[in-house]
Protein backbone atom coordinates (compact mmCIF):
# COMPACT_ATOMS: atom_id res chain seq x y z
CA UNK A 1 0.00 0.00 0.00
CA UNK A 2 2.98 2.43 0.38
CA UNK A 3 3.74 4.96 -2.41
CA UNK A 4 7.31 5.94 -1.06
CA UNK A 5 9.39 3.67 -3.70
CA UNK A 6 6.54 4.80 -6.78
CA UNK A 7 7.42 6.73 -9.84
CA UNK A 8 6.47 10.34 -10.10
CA UNK A 9 5.80 12.50 -12.55
CA UNK A 10 5.65 16.38 -13.08
CA UNK A 11 2.87 17.05 -15.46
CA UNK A 12 0.87 20.18 -16.85
CA UNK A 13 -2.20 19.19 -14.52
CA UNK A 14 0.60 18.56 -11.45
CA UNK A 15 2.08 22.20 -11.95
CA UNK A 16 -1.25 24.29 -12.77
CA UNK A 17 -2.75 22.07 -9.17
CA UNK A 18 0.39 23.73 -7.69
CA UNK A 19 -0.54 27.33 -8.78
CA UNK A 20 -3.62 26.52 -7.32
CA UNK A 21 -2.64 25.08 -4.33
CA UNK A 22 -0.35 28.30 -3.93
CA UNK A 23 -3.13 30.63 -4.78
CA UNK A 24 -5.34 29.30 -1.91
CA UNK A 25 -2.38 29.46 0.15
CA UNK A 26 -1.60 33.57 -0.48
CA UNK A 27 -5.39 33.77 0.15
CA UNK A 28 -5.14 31.97 4.13
CA UNK A 29 -2.55 34.11 4.59
CA UNK A 30 -4.85 37.17 3.56
CA UNK A 31 -7.38 35.77 5.41
CA UNK A 32 -4.99 35.64 8.48
CA UNK A 33 -4.48 39.17 8.27
CA UNK A 34 -8.47 40.57 8.45
CA UNK A 35 -9.25 41.55 11.87
CA UNK A 36 -12.71 42.53 11.43
CA UNK A 37 -14.18 39.70 9.15
CA UNK A 38 -17.50 37.88 9.54
CA UNK A 39 -16.60 33.72 9.76
CA UNK A 40 -13.03 34.61 9.53
CA UNK A 41 -11.64 31.74 11.68
CA UNK A 42 -14.87 29.00 9.24
CA UNK A 43 -13.08 30.57 6.33
CA UNK A 44 -9.49 29.87 7.23
CA UNK A 45 -10.50 26.45 8.19
CA UNK A 46 -11.97 25.67 4.71
CA UNK A 47 -8.70 26.81 3.55
CA UNK A 48 -6.92 24.34 5.40
CA UNK A 49 -9.29 22.04 4.14
CA UNK A 50 -9.13 22.74 0.23
CA UNK A 51 -5.01 22.87 0.51
CA UNK A 52 -5.15 19.26 1.48
CA UNK A 53 -7.70 18.14 -0.80
CA UNK A 54 -5.42 19.92 -3.49
CA UNK A 55 -1.95 18.57 -2.08
CA UNK A 56 -3.28 14.70 -2.17
CA UNK A 57 -5.18 15.51 -6.16
CA UNK A 58 -1.72 16.84 -6.99
CA UNK A 59 0.25 14.04 -5.58
CA UNK A 60 -2.35 11.52 -7.03
CA UNK A 61 -2.07 13.23 -10.45
CA UNK A 62 1.75 13.21 -10.26
CA UNK A 63 1.80 9.33 -8.83
CA UNK A 64 2.56 7.30 -11.51
CA UNK A 65 1.66 3.59 -9.76
CA UNK A 66 -2.48 2.79 -9.68
CA UNK A 67 -2.01 1.96 -5.95
CA UNK A 68 -0.26 5.08 -5.12
CA UNK A 69 -3.34 7.17 -6.91
CA UNK A 70 -5.70 4.96 -5.14
CA UNK A 71 -4.01 5.68 -1.67
CA UNK A 72 -4.13 9.42 -2.28
CA UNK A 73 -7.82 9.08 -3.30
CA UNK A 74 -8.58 7.53 0.16
CA UNK A 75 -6.55 10.75 1.68
CA UNK A 76 -8.26 13.36 0.24
CA UNK A 77 -11.66 12.30 2.24
CA UNK A 78 -11.13 14.49 5.43
CA UNK A 79 -10.78 17.39 2.85
CA UNK A 80 -13.52 15.98 0.95
CA UNK A 81 -16.50 16.55 3.84
CA UNK A 82 -14.10 19.50 5.63
CA UNK A 83 -14.77 22.25 2.89
CA UNK A 84 -18.55 21.75 2.14
CA UNK A 85 -19.01 21.55 5.79
CA UNK A 86 -16.74 25.05 7.18
CA UNK A 87 -18.03 26.65 3.55
CA UNK A 88 -21.88 26.26 5.01
CA UNK A 89 -20.71 27.79 8.29
CA UNK A 90 -18.76 30.49 7.24
CA UNK A 91 -21.57 31.64 4.63
CA UNK A 92 -24.15 31.80 7.51
CA UNK A 93 -21.56 33.67 9.47
CA UNK A 94 -20.57 36.15 6.30
CA UNK A 95 -23.84 36.75 5.42
CA UNK A 96 -25.04 37.31 9.24
CA UNK A 97 -22.31 39.52 10.01
CA UNK A 98 -21.83 36.58 13.05
CA UNK A 99 -18.00 37.79 14.48
CA UNK A 100 -18.36 35.50 17.00
CA UNK A 101 -16.37 31.93 16.05
CA UNK A 102 -17.92 28.76 16.57
CA UNK A 103 -17.44 27.57 20.26
CA UNK A 104 -14.68 24.56 20.44
CA UNK A 105 -17.21 21.81 21.37
CA UNK A 106 -18.98 23.00 18.06
CA UNK A 107 -15.81 22.96 15.85
CA UNK A 108 -14.76 19.02 17.11
CA UNK A 109 -18.43 17.91 16.91
CA UNK A 110 -18.04 18.81 12.78
CA UNK A 111 -14.21 17.23 12.68
CA UNK A 112 -16.11 14.00 13.79
CA UNK A 113 -17.51 13.06 10.44
CA UNK A 114 -14.30 13.77 8.19
CA UNK A 115 -12.44 12.08 10.54
CA UNK A 116 -14.74 8.87 10.98
CA UNK A 117 -15.16 8.75 6.85
CA UNK A 118 -11.24 9.13 6.32
CA UNK A 119 -11.06 5.97 8.68
CA UNK A 120 -13.41 4.28 6.27
CA UNK A 121 -11.76 5.65 3.27
CA UNK A 122 -8.40 4.28 4.80
CA UNK A 123 -10.07 0.47 5.56
CA UNK A 124 -11.35 0.31 1.86
CA UNK A 125 -8.91 -2.23 0.88
CA UNK A 126 -10.56 -4.35 3.54
CA UNK A 127 -14.28 -3.81 3.01
CA UNK A 128 -14.38 -2.24 -0.37
CA UNK A 129 -17.60 -0.33 0.25
CA UNK A 130 -15.82 3.24 -0.19
CA UNK A 131 -14.24 2.10 -3.75
CA UNK A 132 -15.43 -1.57 -5.36
CA UNK A 133 -12.90 -3.92 -6.07
CA UNK A 134 -13.85 -2.99 -10.10
CA UNK A 135 -11.87 0.61 -9.53
CA UNK A 136 -8.90 0.33 -11.98
CA UNK A 137 -6.67 3.01 -14.62
CA UNK A 138 -8.51 3.91 -17.44
CA UNK A 139 -5.84 1.99 -19.65
CA UNK A 140 -2.67 0.84 -19.34
CA UNK A 141 -0.27 3.38 -19.70
CA UNK A 142 2.06 4.33 -17.19
CA UNK A 143 0.26 6.90 -14.26
CA UNK A 144 -3.10 6.58 -16.35
CA UNK A 145 -5.80 8.08 -14.57
CA UNK A 146 -8.30 5.90 -12.27
CA UNK A 147 -11.80 4.94 -12.71
CA UNK A 148 -13.85 4.64 -9.26
CA UNK A 149 -16.30 2.00 -9.08
CA UNK A 150 -18.23 4.03 -5.82
CA UNK A 151 -19.79 1.55 -2.87
CA UNK A 152 -22.49 2.73 -0.72
CA UNK A 153 -20.32 4.89 1.93
CA UNK A 154 -18.78 6.84 -0.85
CA UNK A 155 -22.75 7.55 -1.54
CA UNK A 156 -23.73 7.89 1.71
CA UNK A 157 -20.55 10.53 2.44
CA UNK A 158 -21.91 12.06 -1.16
CA UNK A 159 -25.21 12.74 0.60
CA UNK A 160 -23.82 14.09 3.72
CA UNK A 161 -21.71 16.41 1.59
CA UNK A 162 -24.64 17.48 -0.38
CA UNK A 163 -26.47 18.66 2.68
CA UNK A 164 -24.05 21.22 3.91
CA UNK A 165 -23.85 22.08 -0.54
CA UNK A 166 -27.82 22.51 -0.59
CA UNK A 167 -27.28 24.68 2.54
CA UNK A 168 -24.96 27.03 1.13
CA UNK A 169 -27.43 27.61 -1.42
CA UNK A 170 -30.48 28.18 0.39
CA UNK A 171 -28.32 30.27 2.50
CA UNK A 172 -26.92 32.98 -0.38
CA UNK A 173 -30.25 33.03 -2.06
CA UNK A 174 -32.27 34.04 1.15
CA UNK A 175 -29.45 36.97 1.49
CA UNK A 176 -30.38 37.82 -2.30
CA UNK A 177 -33.84 37.99 -1.39
CA UNK A 178 -33.72 39.83 1.41
CA UNK A 179 -30.85 42.15 0.16
CA UNK A 180 -31.38 45.18 -2.31
CA UNK A 181 -29.22 47.14 -4.79
CA UNK A 182 -25.24 46.65 -4.97
CA UNK A 183 -25.62 43.98 -2.58
CA UNK A 184 -28.57 42.00 -4.22
CA UNK A 185 -26.20 41.68 -7.45
CA UNK A 186 -23.25 40.57 -5.40
CA UNK A 187 -25.15 38.34 -3.66
CA UNK A 188 -26.14 36.65 -6.17
CA UNK A 189 -22.81 36.71 -7.91
CA UNK A 190 -22.44 34.39 -4.44
CA UNK A 191 -25.08 32.28 -5.91
CA UNK A 192 -23.57 31.37 -9.15
CA UNK A 193 -19.89 31.16 -7.45
CA UNK A 194 -21.57 28.90 -4.63
CA UNK A 195 -23.01 26.83 -7.24
CA UNK A 196 -19.73 26.03 -9.24
CA UNK A 197 -18.70 23.32 -6.72
CA UNK A 198 -21.81 21.11 -6.66
CA UNK A 199 -22.31 21.43 -10.61
CA UNK A 200 -18.93 20.25 -10.79
CA UNK A 201 -19.53 17.49 -7.93
CA UNK A 202 -22.78 16.47 -9.49
CA UNK A 203 -21.06 15.99 -12.90
CA UNK A 204 -18.31 14.02 -11.64
CA UNK A 205 -20.50 11.37 -9.47
CA UNK A 206 -23.71 11.12 -12.46
CA UNK A 207 -21.58 11.61 -15.48
CA UNK A 208 -17.86 10.52 -14.89
CA UNK A 209 -16.66 14.20 -15.93
CA UNK A 210 -13.02 14.43 -14.94
CA UNK A 211 -10.34 17.38 -15.07
CA UNK A 212 -7.31 15.78 -16.35
CA UNK A 213 -8.44 12.50 -14.95
CA UNK A 214 -9.57 12.99 -11.78
CA UNK A 215 -12.56 14.95 -9.83
CA UNK A 216 -12.73 18.40 -10.65
CA UNK A 217 -14.83 19.23 -7.19
CA UNK A 218 -11.61 20.52 -5.36
CA UNK A 219 -10.56 22.72 -8.49
CA UNK A 220 -13.95 24.25 -8.26
CA UNK A 221 -13.90 25.26 -4.85
CA UNK A 222 -10.46 26.49 -5.86
CA UNK A 223 -12.08 28.46 -7.93
CA UNK A 224 -15.48 29.76 -5.43
CA UNK A 225 -12.57 30.89 -2.56
CA UNK A 226 -10.43 32.52 -5.65
CA UNK A 227 -13.69 34.04 -6.57
CA UNK A 228 -14.89 35.58 -3.45
CA UNK A 229 -11.72 36.26 -2.60
CA UNK A 230 -11.86 38.62 -5.58
CA UNK A 231 -15.94 40.10 -4.17
CA UNK A 232 -13.93 41.15 -1.14
CA UNK A 233 -10.13 42.15 -2.18
CA UNK A 234 -11.49 44.14 -5.38
CA UNK A 235 -15.02 45.25 -4.64
CA UNK A 236 -14.39 45.51 -1.15
CA UNK A 237 -18.00 45.80 -0.61
CA UNK A 238 -18.43 42.93 1.90
CA UNK A 239 -15.20 44.46 4.45
CA UNK A 240 -15.56 48.14 3.58
CA UNK A 241 -18.44 48.58 5.74
CA UNK A 242 -17.16 46.69 8.71
CA UNK A 243 -13.43 48.52 8.28
CA UNK A 244 -15.33 51.77 8.07
CA UNK A 245 -17.13 51.06 11.29
CA UNK A 246 -14.37 50.04 12.68
CA UNK A 247 -12.49 52.94 11.89
CA UNK A 248 -15.18 55.20 13.52
CA UNK A 249 -14.72 53.55 16.68
CA UNK A 250 -10.95 54.06 16.74
CA UNK A 251 -11.70 57.54 15.87
CA UNK A 252 -14.66 58.08 18.81
CA UNK A 253 -12.61 59.66 21.96
CA UNK A 254 -15.25 58.05 24.60
CA UNK A 255 -15.23 54.42 25.78
CA UNK A 256 -17.52 52.12 22.90
CA UNK A 257 -18.07 48.38 23.89
CA UNK A 258 -20.32 46.14 22.21
CA UNK A 259 -21.85 43.28 24.24
CA UNK A 260 -23.31 40.00 23.50
CA UNK A 261 -26.38 38.80 25.36
CA UNK A 262 -24.20 37.04 27.98
CA UNK A 263 -22.46 40.61 28.63
CA UNK A 264 -19.28 38.93 26.88
CA UNK A 265 -17.29 42.09 25.41
CA UNK A 266 -17.14 41.26 21.44
CA UNK A 267 -15.36 44.61 20.68
CA UNK A 268 -13.92 47.77 22.27
CA UNK A 269 -12.66 51.05 20.77
CA UNK A 270 -9.10 52.30 22.28
CA UNK A 271 -10.72 54.88 24.53
CA UNK A 272 -12.31 51.96 26.35
CA UNK A 273 -9.21 50.03 26.38
CA UNK A 274 -7.63 52.64 27.61
CA UNK A 275 -10.21 53.12 30.27
CA UNK A 276 -9.88 50.00 31.34
CA UNK A 277 -5.97 49.16 31.29
CA UNK A 278 -6.32 46.34 28.97
CA UNK A 279 -4.24 45.57 25.93
CA UNK A 280 -4.66 42.29 25.13
CA UNK A 281 -6.77 39.10 25.74
CA UNK A 282 -9.71 41.15 25.99
CA UNK A 283 -12.47 39.72 23.15
CA UNK A 284 -14.72 37.24 24.73
CA UNK A 285 -13.99 38.45 28.35
CA UNK A 286 -17.31 38.80 30.54
CA UNK A 287 -18.42 42.57 31.46
CA UNK A 288 -18.22 41.61 34.96
CA UNK A 289 -14.66 40.74 34.54
CA UNK A 290 -13.04 44.15 33.14
CA UNK A 291 -11.03 45.92 35.38
CA UNK A 292 -12.12 49.53 36.92
CA UNK A 293 -15.23 49.64 35.37
CA UNK A 294 -16.71 46.27 34.66
CA UNK A 295 -18.23 45.19 37.72
CA UNK A 296 -20.18 48.97 37.92
CA UNK A 297 -20.90 48.72 34.48
CA UNK A 298 -22.79 45.20 34.65
CA UNK A 299 -24.61 46.65 37.93
CA UNK A 300 -25.75 49.72 35.91
CA UNK A 301 -27.14 47.64 32.95
CA UNK A 302 -28.85 45.51 36.06
CA UNK A 303 -31.27 48.10 36.52
CA UNK A 304 -34.48 48.86 34.52
CA UNK A 305 -33.70 51.47 32.25
CA UNK A 306 -35.30 53.13 28.83
CA UNK A 307 -32.96 51.87 26.01
CA UNK A 308 -33.07 55.91 25.15
CA UNK A 309 -32.58 56.88 28.68
CA UNK A 310 -29.01 58.18 29.80
CA UNK A 311 -27.48 56.32 33.09
CA UNK A 312 -24.98 57.30 35.09
CA UNK A 313 -21.63 55.10 36.10
CA UNK A 314 -19.37 56.71 38.78
CA UNK A 315 -16.35 55.42 40.03
CA UNK A 316 -14.85 55.82 42.79
CA UNK A 317 -10.74 56.03 42.22
CA UNK A 318 -9.82 58.72 40.40
CA UNK A 319 -13.54 60.07 40.99
CA UNK A 320 -15.22 59.87 37.35
CA UNK A 321 -18.78 59.92 35.55
CA UNK A 322 -19.62 58.40 33.00
CA UNK A 323 -22.85 58.61 30.90
CA UNK A 324 -23.97 55.74 29.15
CA UNK A 325 -26.22 54.52 26.43
CA UNK A 326 -27.27 51.39 25.52
CA UNK A 327 -28.13 50.69 21.89
CA UNK A 328 -29.66 47.02 20.86
CA UNK A 329 -28.14 45.59 18.56
CA UNK A 330 -30.37 43.37 16.05
CA UNK A 331 -30.98 41.29 13.20
CA UNK A 332 -34.49 41.56 11.19
CA UNK A 333 -36.55 38.45 10.78
CA UNK A 334 -39.70 37.61 9.26
CA UNK A 335 -41.03 36.73 12.80
CA UNK A 336 -39.57 40.28 13.93
CA UNK A 337 -36.25 41.59 15.24
CA UNK A 338 -33.96 39.17 16.78
CA UNK A 339 -31.68 40.75 19.61
CA UNK A 340 -28.05 39.56 19.35
CA UNK A 341 -26.47 42.07 21.82
CA UNK A 342 -26.03 45.78 23.20
CA UNK A 343 -23.48 48.36 22.08
CA UNK A 344 -22.59 50.58 24.96
CA UNK A 345 -21.62 54.43 24.65
CA UNK A 346 -19.82 55.66 27.28
CA UNK A 347 -19.68 59.39 27.48
CA UNK A 348 -17.31 61.49 30.16
CA UNK A 349 -19.27 63.90 31.97
CA UNK A 350 -17.00 64.21 34.61
CA UNK A 351 -16.22 68.03 34.35
CA UNK A 352 -19.83 69.10 34.25
CA UNK A 353 -21.30 66.35 36.72
CA UNK A 354 -18.60 67.68 39.28
CA UNK A 355 -19.70 71.51 38.19
CA UNK A 356 -23.05 70.59 39.01
CA UNK A 357 -22.13 68.89 42.37
CA UNK A 358 -20.51 72.09 43.31
CA UNK A 359 -23.16 74.52 41.97
CA UNK A 360 -25.55 71.91 44.10
CA UNK A 361 -23.47 72.42 47.02
CA UNK A 362 -23.05 76.31 46.89
CA UNK A 363 -26.74 76.22 46.45
CA UNK A 364 -27.17 74.02 49.49
CA UNK A 365 -24.45 76.37 51.50
CA UNK A 366 -26.34 79.15 50.45
CA UNK A 367 -29.88 77.67 51.27
CA UNK A 368 -28.19 76.90 55.01
CA UNK A 369 -26.96 80.27 54.97
CA UNK A 370 -29.84 81.52 54.10
CA UNK A 371 -31.99 79.44 56.90
CA UNK A 372 -29.43 80.23 59.39
CA UNK A 373 -30.09 84.11 58.37
CA UNK A 374 -33.61 83.71 58.96
CA UNK A 375 -33.33 82.18 62.01
CA UNK A 376 -31.57 85.12 63.24
CA UNK A 377 -33.71 87.24 62.11
CA UNK A 378 -36.83 85.29 63.86
CA UNK A 379 -34.95 85.45 66.65
CA UNK A 380 -33.86 88.91 66.55
CA UNK A 381 -37.76 90.02 65.93
CA UNK A 382 -38.80 87.46 69.09
CA UNK A 383 -36.25 89.07 71.30
CA UNK A 384 -37.66 92.47 70.28
CA UNK A 385 -41.06 91.79 70.57
CA UNK A 386 -40.34 89.20 74.12
CA UNK A 387 -40.51 90.41 77.71
CA UNK A 388 -36.25 89.32 78.52
CA UNK A 389 -37.29 88.72 81.79
CA UNK A 390 -40.69 86.68 81.77
CA UNK A 391 -40.42 85.61 77.98
CA UNK A 392 -43.65 86.96 77.18
CA UNK A 393 -44.50 89.26 74.67
CA UNK A 394 -44.06 93.06 74.76
CA UNK A 395 -45.76 96.42 74.31
CA UNK A 396 -44.73 96.57 70.82
CA UNK A 397 -46.24 93.26 69.77
CA UNK A 398 -49.60 94.02 71.55
CA UNK A 399 -50.77 96.22 68.86
CA UNK A 400 -50.07 93.62 66.30
CA UNK A 401 -51.78 91.07 67.92
CA UNK A 402 -54.87 93.31 68.65
CA UNK A 403 -54.82 94.44 65.03
CA UNK A 404 -54.73 90.97 63.79
CA UNK A 405 -57.76 89.36 66.50
CA UNK A 406 -59.76 92.07 66.15
CA UNK A 407 -60.16 91.78 62.51
CA UNK A 408 -61.23 88.42 62.82
CA UNK A 409 -63.70 89.44 65.72
CA UNK A 410 -65.10 91.21 63.43
CA UNK A 411 -65.25 89.10 60.66
CA UNK A 412 -66.61 86.32 62.93
CA UNK A 413 -68.83 88.83 64.66
CA UNK A 414 -67.66 87.55 68.19
CA UNK A 415 -66.42 89.75 70.89
CA UNK A 416 -63.22 90.52 72.52
CA UNK A 417 -62.13 90.52 76.21
CA UNK A 418 -58.65 92.73 77.52
CA UNK A 419 -57.70 92.58 80.95
CA UNK A 420 -54.83 94.30 83.14
CA UNK A 421 -52.93 92.95 85.95
CA UNK A 422 -51.56 94.44 88.62
CA UNK A 423 -49.34 92.58 91.32
CA UNK A 424 -50.84 94.11 95.06
CA UNK A 425 -48.10 95.46 97.15
CA UNK A 426 -45.19 94.76 94.50
CA UNK A 427 -43.49 97.99 95.34
CA UNK A 428 -43.30 96.86 99.18
CA UNK A 429 -42.20 93.64 98.42
CA UNK A 430 -38.84 95.42 96.57
CA UNK A 431 -38.57 97.33 99.31
CA UNK A 432 -38.70 94.12 101.63
CA UNK A 433 -37.20 91.76 99.93
CA UNK A 434 -34.77 93.36 96.91
CA UNK A 435 -35.62 93.61 93.30
CA UNK A 436 -34.08 90.11 92.56
CA UNK A 437 -36.68 88.48 94.26
CA UNK A 438 -39.23 90.78 92.83
CA UNK A 439 -37.59 89.31 89.69
CA UNK A 440 -38.12 86.22 90.78
CA UNK A 441 -41.86 86.54 91.60
CA UNK A 442 -42.55 87.78 88.34
CA UNK A 443 -41.03 85.18 86.42
CA UNK A 444 -43.37 83.08 88.48
CA UNK A 445 -46.61 84.57 88.17
CA UNK A 446 -46.04 84.85 84.32
CA UNK A 447 -45.34 80.80 84.79
CA UNK A 448 -48.64 80.57 86.27
CA UNK A 449 -50.60 83.17 84.13
CA UNK A 450 -49.52 81.10 81.35
CA UNK A 451 -50.65 77.60 82.61
CA UNK A 452 -54.42 79.20 82.29
CA UNK A 453 -54.17 80.22 78.68
CA UNK A 454 -55.89 79.06 76.06
CA UNK A 455 -54.62 78.00 72.63
CA UNK A 456 -56.16 81.75 71.39
CA UNK A 457 -55.13 83.71 74.63
CA UNK A 458 -52.05 86.11 74.45
CA UNK A 459 -50.80 87.17 77.70
CA UNK A 460 -48.54 90.50 77.30
CA UNK A 461 -46.06 92.22 79.86
CA UNK A 462 -46.46 96.03 79.19
CA UNK A 463 -44.99 97.52 82.55
CA UNK A 464 -43.27 96.55 85.92
CA UNK A 465 -45.81 94.36 87.44
CA UNK A 466 -48.17 95.06 84.87
CA UNK A 467 -49.60 92.27 82.50
CA UNK A 468 -52.11 92.23 79.75
CA UNK A 469 -54.61 89.40 78.90
CA UNK A 470 -56.07 89.29 75.69
CA UNK A 471 -58.90 86.79 75.20
CA UNK A 472 -60.19 86.49 71.56
CA UNK A 473 -64.35 85.00 71.50
CA UNK A 474 -64.62 85.43 75.08
CA UNK A 475 -67.74 87.14 76.56
CA UNK A 476 -67.82 89.26 79.53
CA UNK A 477 -69.40 86.29 81.66
CA UNK A 478 -66.93 83.67 80.85
CA UNK A 479 -63.57 86.21 80.53
CA UNK A 480 -65.16 87.33 84.33
CA UNK A 481 -65.26 83.97 85.49
CA UNK A 482 -61.87 82.75 84.17
CA UNK A 483 -60.16 86.02 85.84
CA UNK A 484 -61.85 85.67 89.08
CA UNK A 485 -60.63 81.74 88.90
CA UNK A 486 -57.17 83.24 88.45
CA UNK A 487 -57.26 85.77 91.19
CA UNK A 488 -58.25 83.04 93.75
CA UNK A 489 -55.59 80.54 92.90
CA UNK A 490 -52.89 82.96 92.79
CA UNK A 491 -54.01 84.05 96.31
CA UNK A 492 -53.78 80.26 97.88
CA UNK A 493 -50.70 79.85 95.82
CA UNK A 494 -47.29 80.93 97.03
CA UNK A 495 -44.60 81.66 94.13
CA UNK A 496 -41.06 80.26 94.40
CA UNK A 497 -38.31 83.12 95.15
CA UNK A 498 -34.66 82.76 96.09
CA UNK A 499 -35.49 84.13 99.50
CA UNK A 500 -38.59 81.41 99.71
CA UNK A 501 -42.35 81.26 99.11
CA UNK A 502 -44.41 84.46 98.86
CA UNK A 503 -47.91 84.47 98.39
CA UNK A 504 -49.15 87.61 96.30
CA UNK A 505 -52.50 88.59 94.97
CA UNK A 506 -53.42 90.97 92.25
CA UNK A 507 -55.87 93.14 91.08
CA UNK A 508 -57.62 93.01 87.90
CA UNK A 509 -59.24 95.54 85.75
CA UNK A 510 -61.95 94.20 82.78
CA UNK A 511 -63.02 95.61 79.24
CA UNK A 512 -64.88 94.52 76.27
CA UNK A 513 -64.55 95.21 72.53
CA UNK A 514 -66.81 96.48 70.89
CA UNK A 515 -69.36 98.01 73.51
CA UNK A 516 -66.37 99.68 75.66
CA UNK A 517 -63.71 100.17 72.80
CA UNK A 518 -62.92 100.34 69.40
CA UNK A 519 -59.21 100.82 69.38
CA UNK A 520 -56.68 99.25 71.40
CA UNK A 521 -56.06 102.45 73.75
CA UNK A 522 -59.14 102.88 74.78
CA UNK A 523 -59.58 99.36 75.71
CA UNK A 524 -56.49 99.94 77.82
CA UNK A 525 -58.09 103.08 79.46
CA UNK A 526 -60.95 101.17 80.00
CA UNK A 527 -59.21 98.23 81.84
CA UNK A 528 -57.28 100.74 83.46
CA UNK A 529 -59.64 102.81 84.98
CA UNK A 530 -60.93 99.35 86.40
CA UNK A 531 -58.38 98.08 87.63
CA UNK A 532 -57.91 101.11 89.71
CA UNK A 533 -60.83 100.72 91.34
CA UNK A 534 -60.54 97.10 92.01
CA UNK A 535 -57.20 98.49 94.08
CA UNK A 536 -59.42 101.51 95.69
CA UNK A 537 -62.01 99.06 96.82
CA UNK A 538 -59.74 96.53 98.66
CA UNK A 539 -57.64 94.71 95.92
CA UNK A 540 -57.21 90.71 95.20
CA UNK A 541 -60.34 91.03 92.96
CA UNK A 542 -61.61 91.55 89.62
CA UNK A 543 -63.53 94.94 88.52
CA UNK A 544 -65.47 95.36 85.40
CA UNK A 545 -65.53 98.47 84.14
CA UNK A 546 -69.48 98.17 83.94
CA UNK A 547 -71.97 95.80 85.26
CA UNK A 548 -71.73 92.34 83.33
CA UNK A 549 -74.99 90.37 83.76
Amino acid sequence: MTNLGAGWSLSAPVLLTLLVWLGVLWLSHWILRQRYFPGRNSFFVMHLGILWWLLVAGLELAAQDASSKMFWARMAWPGIIGVPTFWAIFLWQYVNSERQPLPRRYVLSLAVMPLLTWLLALSNPWHGLFYAAASAPISAELGAPIRYVHGPLFFAAAAYVYLFMLFCLVVVLRAALHSQGLYRRHYLAFVVVTAVPWVANLSYVGFGWMLFGFDPTPFSFAFTLLAFGWLIVGVRLFDLLPVARHLLLEALLDPVLVIDQQQRVLEANPAALQLAGLSADWQGRALADWPVFGGALRDLLSLPSGLDAAQLLTLSSPPRYLEVRRRNIERSRRSGNMRLGEMLYLRDVSESHLGALKLVEALSLSEERLQTISLLHEQLREQALRDPLTGLYNRRYLIEFFQYEQARAQRDKQTLALAMLDLDHFKALNDRCGHLVGDDVLKALAAQLSSHLRSSDALFRIGGEEFVLIMPGADGAVALSRLQSICRELASTPLATRSGPELLTVSIGLALWPAQGQSLDELLQVADTALYQAKRVGRNRVEPSILIG
